[in-house]
C-alpha cells in the first residue's frame, strides 16, 4: 500500500471514529441545559406582602398582620424578596436593624386539645419566613410560575422563626420532613402585575393549615397547631 493511500485510509478511520463518538455522546434532557429557560436563575424580585387577618367568611387566620398595612421590601426595616433561587425571603426585622414591624401568631388552636403549651414571642424579635422545594416534586422558581409553560401552582415548604429575649421557636410547614403538617401552596394569580398567594393546604397536603412548633434549634417538638394564613405577594 502506498503512503498516500495509507494516509487516506487513516483519515477515513478518524472521521468515522469521530462520527461514532458524536452518536454515542449523552444528550441533555429537557431542563438540564444551563441555558434552559426554566433553569436560569430568576431575577431577584422586591415584594409588597399583604397578610390577611381573616378568610372570606370572617374566620380569623392563625398568622396575622400587625395592623400597620402591607410589608414593603426596603421600608420600615423589612426585607421581602423572591431571591435568586426562586424562594421567598421575608424578614420583618432586617439583620442589624431595629424592629418596627412584626406578625401576630395565634397558637390557641392546637391539633391536640390537651396541649396547653403557648409560646410568648416578643414583637422586637425577628419574624423570619423562608420557603423551599418540596421533597416529592420538581421545583419551579416562584418567579417562573405561570409563565414559559410552567404550572401556576406548586407545593413548597415554609419555615418561620421568632424569639423573645431568652428563647426562640420554629414553625414548619413540611420543612425537614414534617409529614403531619400542611404544605405551603404558592399560586400565581396574575402575570402582569406579578402577584402570587401562599396558603397552607391544597390537594398536595395530608391536612390543611397544620404547622409544627419546635424549639429554635429544631430538637424539641412542642406540638402541632392549626395556623391558617394567607400571604399575598405583589412585585414591587
Amino acid at each position: 500500500m502506498s503512503n498516500m493511500k495509507a494516509m487516506h485510509c487513516l483519515t477515513a478511520i478518524l472521521v468515522l471514529s469521530s462520527c461514532g463518538d458524536q452518536t454515542m455522546a449523552p444528550r441533555l434532557q429537557p431542563g438540564e441545559g444551563v441555558g434552559s429557560a426554566r433553569n436560569v436563575s430568576p431575577p431577584v424580585t422586591s415584594l409588597i406582602i399583604t397578610i390577611s387577618n381573616s378568610d372570606s367568611l370572617g374566620n380569623p387566620y392563625g398568622i396575622k398582620n400587625d395592623g400597620m398595612g402591607a410589608y414593603v421590601d426596603g421600608t420600615q426595616n423589612v426585607q421581602a424578596v423572591l431571591d435568586q433561587y426562586g424562594t421567598l425571603a421575608f424578614n420583618t426585622l432586617a439583620k442589624g436593624k431595629t424592629a418596627t414591624r412584626w406578625v401576630i401568631y395565634n397558637f390557641n388552636n392546637p391539633v391536640d386539645p390537651s396541649n396547653a403549651y403557648r409560646p410568648n414571642p416578643a414583637n422586637s424579635q425577628n419574624y423570619h419566613f423562608s420557603t423551599g422545594a418540596a421533597d416529592n416534586s420538581p421545583f419551579v422558581p416562584i418567579q417562573n410560575l405561570g409563565v414559559d409553560g410552567n404550572p401556576s401552582v406548586e407545593c413548597i415548604y415554609m419555615g418561620n422563626s421568632f424569639a423573645n429575649a431568652v428563647a426562640s421557636w420554629r414553625v414548619s410547614f413540611q420543612k425537614r420532613l414534617e409529614p403531619e403538617t400542611a404544605y405551603a401552596v404558592v399560586t400565581r394569580v396574575s402575570v402582569s402585575p406579578a402577584v402570587w398567594t401562599i396558603a397552607p393546604g391544597g390537594s398536595c397536603s395530608p391536612v390543611s393549615n397544620v404547622g409544627s412548633l419546635r424549639s429554635g434549634d429544631g430538637s424539641f417538638l412542642y406540638g402541632y397547631y392549626n395556623l391558617p394564613f394567607l400571604f399575598t405577594l405583589r412585585a414591587k
